[in-house]
């Protein structure tokens, strides 16, 4: 059997549940899961960058403690995706920063945050905190907002023989696009590794 071939079965072996993410109004929470607002920093860390050495806003932090468990996906640890406050351009890899943080990461004190300014990404249509909760459901009930489970596309399906990790459609105060879906893709090897630097960000739209 072929890599692909394993890779696309291994993928569609993970694709059976999904963890379906409500967005709900702010619980306030350190390390919480959450749209927007302030990161979770632990001091032994900088903040999350782009190219250029600025500080990148928060798109969104997933505490997966606090998630549904759902098979080979993580059980702990706090994954984070940071995105540029500007408009989307053809570098758009460049502004985008994934950080997945050990469980007992977070129990370090957190960094000072007096340098960090909270601003918007372009996916957030305003800057209010929402925090996310979630419910593991099969497959077939194809949720808007999920973690695994089947992408759902606008417009050509893409990285077929990647894991879905995440997935945000334009609802609940999130516009991606004209109305689109952002994908996090990752590989079946590095999401078994936790390694999120070669995760792929796409979106389509309308």
């Amino acid at each position: 059997m072929s890599s692909v071939k394993k890779n696309l079965k291994k993928a569609e072996s993970l694709a059976k549940f999904q963890i379906a993410l409500n967005i709900v109004p702010h619980i306030a929470s350190l390390t919480g899961s959450q749209l927007g607002g302030s990161p979770f920093v632990p001091k032994s860390l900088d903040f999350a960058r782009d190219t250029a050495g600025e500080i990148l806003p928060l798109f969104c932090q997933i505490n997966f403690a606090n998630m549904p468990a759902i098979l080979g996906f993580p059980k702990s640890g706090l994954f984070q995706m940071f995105v540029s406050g500007g408009e989307l351009d053809e570098a758009v890899n460049e502004a985008v920063v994934f950080r997945y943080l050990k469980a007992e990461q977070l129990l370090e004190e957190s960094r000072d945050m007096s340098a960090y300014k909270t601003q918007a990404p372009w996916m957030l249509v305003d800057s209010t905190v929402k925090s996310i909760t979630g419910v593991k459901k099969d497959y077939k009930i194809r949720s808007k907002h999920t973690i695994g489970g089947r992408p759902n596309f606008v417009q050509e399906k893409v990285y077929e023989d990647h894991v879905n990790f995440l997935q945000f459609d334009s609802e609940d105060g999130i516009m991606v696009g004209e109305n689109g879906i952002m994908h996090v893709f990752v590989t079946n090897e590095d999401l078994e590794e936790l390694n999120f630097d070669n995760a792929e960000f796409h979106f389509d739209c309308c």
